[in-house]
């Protein structure tokens, strides 16, 4: 019997019809071949691709693939040595061409009806049926289709539906056990073009939702990003992922996995067919693997009584440093600043992680290895810095940028070597600030972070920074430091977030820099404290402090006295910059004779501010304290 049996039409695409001007192609990088053509007083791009079919067919083929029995309504087809073959001609035709970087395509404006007929007693009743994005919906196919239902009420339904809904679509929305809905989301927001679907029974209901960025189902999730390189439409590429997460699904497998191998499919599937579920199961290991690597990260980070060295400044931030020393601003000293620091004697023994700057990562070294390199194999773990800096809103507050391109952007950097990523929010504390709307937007954005890091390998490191600049007293930073991260947090759990797997980056909490009157160290140890413990849950991976414009010494008291009022069910630790660069600056000012004092600079203050670490006590999830724990080896 067919196990799932489609209900659509058949398209054959039809891109460029071969003629006398074949040898004016040219070919490019990925192999495919183009033609420049005038239309409409422009000129066009067209490419030449035959022998490909739309609509149904692409669900067919894909589930095919899979190894699912599955055939098309009314249409006789069959799988050969992995081809579809065809006993006739499909009738609708699509013309398709490249448009202003986009594909656009054409199709004819009468199309062939979709006609229901009972599924023949030889073949048996179908476990699924699928309605296709290209079926030309009817009240009489959805009558129909209803009554078959009631029938045969083992049979589960599936719907593609239209981005807007007609009458009848929603009918047959509503009537679906598992609804795929394609939404098109602007770049910072996630509006549903599709309308909203009033379902009788939404318990029973699995929706689909399918964007140019994201995947969901239920509460799983992938991240992706819409690529066309391949010469796949829109519409080709949507039914790969309803065909692949509709064949995991009815074989029994998760949301989750079926988002991912959907994802997998519609990244790497061409023109030429989907992959099999040999291949996707290959894939799929290989990224789950990656996955279960974030828990060993985040204890090899903050459980391993070393610090963070927090190398990610902008140039702007590194020039006024440079100047306070009286340092030339030049690109040769600065790239000798970082390679300094990083080539200093036993950085191993007292930092686990570099947080680097995307364009400081292919720096080289002394020895010619990039700076990305020369860490990795020092043993160090290394971060970079994801976002793309603040931009101002309204009445002076601010929000991060980064957003667009992020998927892509988090890939690149894992498979460059980088194994965590670090996303900054700031927040002003002044008159009725932070405003509700700077903490609610800042902090989805820091959880459409973490999200997108962990599916895809990286941990992420959220750092909601409540900054010094002000005259406020402690008691009105700890106010808002709790506000802003128990929104944060509240975010991280919304979307999912594995928190065990995610690190959390966040100031003291301190005085502004101001106030009259300064908060002693003491009174920000037991301040800091006691708003992580209260607002930060017990299984977070582990807290990073910040120095947040303090001076070295300072930052040393504070973060001694913050760890001597533990126990804390997570591992704490520091993730300095100023704190530890200055230091370094201040030796240094760019001679090359005081590279060993700087260096030897940073190993003093580097020792100090882990033997502060020494006081900070971990609870185990027994409420014990942690013995020794596994950690990540990269030597």
């Amino acid at each position: 019997m067919s196990r799932i049996l489609i209900i659509g039409n058949v398209l054959k695409d039809v891109y460029l019809k071969m003629d006398g001007r074949r040898n004016d192609f040219e070919t490019d990088e990925q192999g495919i071949h183009w033609l420049e053509l005038g239309f409409n007083g422009e000129a066009h791009d067209f490419f030449r691709r035959t022998s490909v079919y739309g609509g149904a067919a692409v669900s067919l083929t894909t589930l095919s693939r899979l190894g699912v029995d599955a055939g098309i309504l009314n249409s006789k087809t069959e799988m050969k040595s992995g081809e579809l073959m065809w006993s006739d001609e499909p009738t609708n035709y699509r013309y398709i061409f490249s448009y202003k970087g986009g594909i656009t395509y054409f199709v004819p404006r009468e199309r062939k009806a979709t006609e229901w007929t009972m599924p023949s007693a030889s073949q048996g009743m179908p476990e699924w049926i699928l309605v296709d994005r290209s079926a030309i919906i009817s009240t009489k196919l959805i009558d129909e289709l209803k009554n078959f239902l009631k029938f045969s009420p083992k049979t589960k339904l599936a719907v593609h539906a239209e981005k807007k809904l007609s009458p009848d679509g929603e009918r047959l929305a509503e009537m679906a056990d598992l609804l795929f809905c394609e939404d098109e989301p602007p770049i910072h927001k996630e509006e549903k073009i599709i309308d909203k679907i009033e379902v009788d029974q939404p318990n029973t209901q699995l929706v689909c939702h399918i964007s140019p960025r994201k995947l969901s189902l239920g509460e799983a999730e992938e991240v992706w990003d819409l690529d066309r390189t391949d010469m796949m439409t829109h519409l080709t590429v949507y039914s790969t992922i309803v065909a692949t997460v509709l064949g995991v699904v009815a074989a029994g497998g998760t949301p989750a996995d079926a988002l991912l191998w959907a994802r997998l499919n519609a990244e790497q599937a061409t023109l030429d067919g989907s992959l099999s579920a040999e291949k996707l199961q290959e894939l799929a290991e290989a990224e789950k693997a990656k996955r279960k690597n974030l828990r060993l990260i985040c204890r090899s980070l903050a459980g391993s009584n070393k610090g963070i060295l927090a190398a990610d400044e902008s140039k702007k931030n590194l020039v006024k440093r440079f100047v306070q020393f009286g340092i030339e601003n030049d690109a040769k000293l600065q790239r000798g600043f970082y390679a300094m620091m990083f080539a200093t004697p036993e950085l191993k023994k007292y930092v686990s992680g570099v947080i680097l700057s995307d364009d400081n990562a292919d720096k080289k070294m002394p020895n010619g290895e990039t700076m990305l390199e020369f860490l990795t194999n020092q043993g160090i773990i290394p971060g970079v810095k994801a976002d793309l800096g603040l931009k101002p809103m309204r009445d002076g507050e601010s929000e991060t940028l980064g957003e667009e391109g992020l998927t892509r952007r988090l890939r690149d950097y894992y498979d460059q070597g980088f194994r965590f990523a670090k996303w900054r929010a700031a927040f002003k504390i002044g008159k009725n600030q932070p405003s509700f709307f700077a903490v609610e937007k800042n902090a989805e954005r820091l959880a459409t972070f973490a999200k997108t890091c962990q599916l895809i390998g990286l941990v992420p490191v959220v750092e909601p920074d409540v900054i010094r600049e002000g005259s406020f007293g402690i008691e009105k930073s700890a106010e808002v430091t709790a506000r802003v991260l128990g929104s944060v947090f509240e975010k991280l759990e919304q979307r999912h977030v594995d928190l065990a797997g995610c690190l959390l980056k966040c100031n003291m909490v301190i005085s502004g820099a101001d106030a009259e009157t300064q908060a002693t160290a003491n009174e920000v140890g037991i301040a800091t404290a006691a708003i992580l413990k209260h607002a930060v849950p017990r299984y977070v991976g582990g807290v990073l402090l910040l120095s947040g414009g303090q001076k070295p010494k300072e930052a040393t008291k504070n973060l001694t006295a913050v760890a001597q009022n533990s126990p804390f069910p997570w591992p704490v630790t520091f993730a300095f910059s100023r704190a530890l660069e200055e230091p370094v600056l201040a030796t240094w000012r760019g001679e090359e004779t005081q590279i060993k004092a700087a260096q030897a600079a940073l190993v003093r203050h580097l020792e100090e501010n882990v033997d502060a670490l020494h006081y900070a006590v971990t609870e185990s999830r027994n409420g014990n304290t942690d013995g020794n724990i596994e950690v990540l080896d990269l030597s």
